[in-house]
């Protein structure tokens, strides 16, 4: 596990904390995109990006937490704790959840204060969630759980394969949980929110990963081998069977972006495809060629945004596949992201860009 961890951070370091080489660099003046601020000491883990109420939350590899402004950085929080500075913090209302290290789950105020702390699992840095003013997540050694919020205390948890196996993060819907579970096979649980009880099971067993969505016409689901062979289904969210399927190359790593009756996700082949909500069928398909998508696909009015591994920025129109504009930048790109009606671009360096 210490040697994954190393090997991903080695990876996000030389992608976002590195320049182009051989490459014109990006001028003081693009044509698509402007600087907002620059903090190279901020050293930030970019897939712990948040943005909440015009505030960007993240960690950084020396295990401090910040808190500044989307605008012009000025740090509103600053606290030292043992952050594992590689998945997203949790916000509710003021407060942060925070997996650490240790894998323990912890409560910080507004200030940085620990309210509570709890021991939780290693599939707790996957499967951490909030719905409805209660926490779900791997603790105590029981496995996928429903916690109380204010205190950290368990209310049902699943035990059995839920603690041996690779959990996600659940979709919920109405009154049910939906819960992923990866390891040599798959499977799908739809559990009842209010005792923990198991309603559906759908096992998958051609595939190792799955991943799974709540959309207006059903729950989608995303399964996957060695990121080569893949398959999208639409479940009827009450019986778990399937409304519709389609076989095409998943790449997993980022969520697929719904967008009003549309999927649109990247492949492992370097493409980027849209598909009907409704029918499984493909809208459109653009191939980026020697590129791929290096971040999630991120949807902002008539378009969609995504980095890619080579440093641009793409903007395409959601509903025709056209390309708006490519951007290089000089270092990696993190996944846009959306807040108060405007988007923002963060990438290695502490740079903190938007649209012109």
């Amino acid at each position: 596990m210490k040697i994954t961890k190393s090997l991903i951070l080695l990876f996000l370091i030389c992608l976002f904390g590195c320049k182009k080489d051989n490459e014109t660099s990006l001028d003081n003046n693009p044509k698509y995109v402007k600087l907002l601020w620059r903090n190279k000491q901020f050293d930030w883990v970019p897939t712990t990006l948040v943005a909440k109420n015009n505030k960007l939350y993240f960690g950084n590899t020396s295990r401090f937490f910040y808190s500044v402004n989307l605008e012009d950085a000025k740090v509103h929080l600053k606290f030292e704790s043992d952050y594992n500075p590689f998945h997203k913090p949790l916000l509710s209302n003021e407060n942060l959840f925070l997996q650490e290290y240790g894998t323990d789950l912890c409560c910080f105020d507004p200030k940085g204060k620990l309210k509570w702390k709890v021991n939780g699992e290693i599939n707790l840095r996957k499967d951490l969630a909030e719905n409805d003013n209660y926490l779900y997540g791997s603790v105590q050694g029981n496995g996928f759980s429903k916690l109380n919020k204010t205190d950290g205390n368990v209310i049902w948890y699943l035990g059995k394969d839920s603690n041996s196996m690779q959990t996600n993060k659940p979709a919920f819907f109405k009154n049910t949980v939906y819960l992923g579970h990866s390891e040599l096979s798959a499977k799908l649980l739809a559990v009842n929110n209010e005792n923990g009880r198991i309603m559906w099971e759908n096992k998958y067993e051609k595939f190792s990963n799955i991943s799974q969505i709540n959309t207006k016409k059903g729950l989608l689901v995303c399964l996957d081998k060695d990121f080569k062979k893949g398959k999208i289904l639409m479940l009827d969210y009450h019986s778990g069977d399937e409304i519709w399927s389609a076989s095409l190359n998943c790449d997993l790593h980022y969520e697929p972006c719904v967008v009003n009756d549309n999927i649109i996700l990247s492949t492992y082949d370097n493409k980027v495809i849209s598909v009907n909500l409704e029918t499984g069928r493909t809208n459109w398909l653009l191939n980026l060629k020697k590129d791929c998508a290096e971040s999630t696909i991120t949807h902002f009015k008539e378009n969609i945004y995504f980095g890619t591994i080579n440093r641009n920025l793409y903007s395409i129109n959601s509903n025709t596949g056209k390309v708006n504009f490519i951007q290089q930048f000089n270092y990696g790109i993190s996944t846009p992201i959306v807040d108060n009606n405007k988007i923002y671009f963060p990438a290695g360096a502490g740079e903190m860009w938007t649209l012109k």
